[in-house]
């Protein structure tokens, strides 16, 4: 059996900088021995959802929006205190990001109405990871792309805790209420849309 050179696609990034060379050359000399290659069972998975909260995708029809896609993605449920809720945070952001890369969308509200929170820092991670995959390429003076977040008395309150400052006022882009919360996603993705850098 001829063995190819290992080509890493353009732009790859390693998963971990201490995979060494010398593990490399361990596999190649196992694929040019004689020993039987293992032979591995594969079984079908799910990405997993924690019990108690479910998410939903929604979209306005883009004659009301003036052709805006507004990608609004609902979370019910509940969300465990502290570490308790880790996995649901990572569920959270999951879910978002799904729905971002199927959409396509030109905005993301994030509707949390129907979740009861109180605290638990993994929440943050949904904001990073859109952050992370719309933003990364900003320039100076770029808009960021559109984020509101919806919320109720539900979680309004361990919401506002998590990244502000005690007493400060709510940001611009936190709403109680879905119409409103559209209306200011629709106006800051026609900023964001026609940035021209």
């Amino acid at each position: 059996m001829a063995l190819q050179p290992i080509r890493f696609l353009p732009g790859a990034v390693a998963k971990s900088r201490s995979c060494s060379y010398s593990a490399s050359f361990k596999v190649l000399a196992l694929l040019s021995s004689s020993t039987p290659m293992p032979r591995y069972s594969l079984v079908t998975v799910s990405p997993p959802r924690p019990d108690g909260i479910a998410c939903r995708y929604l979209m306005p029809p883009l004659d009301q929006t003036d052709r805006v896609q507004v990608l609004v993605v609902t979370f019910d449920g509940a969300y465990p205190d502290g570490s308790l809720g880790n996995a649901h945070g990572h569920y959270i952001a999951a879910s978002t990001m799904h729905g971002l890369h199927a959409f396509d969308p030109d905005c993301v509200v994030l509707d949390f109405r129907g979740l009861a929170y109180r605290w638990g820092g993994t929440l943050l991670r949904v904001f990073q990871d859109i952050s992370l995959f719309k933003n990364a390429e900003a320039v100076p003076g770029e808009p960021l792309f559109p984020v509101v977040v919806v919320t109720s008395a539900l979680c309004r309150d361990g919401f506002l805790l998590l990244g502000m400052p005690s007493g400060a006022a709510p940001p611009e882009w936190h709403f109680e209420d879905l119409d409103p919360a559209i209306a200011y996603a629709v106006h800051a993705s026609k900023e964001w849309l026609s940035f021209s850098g």
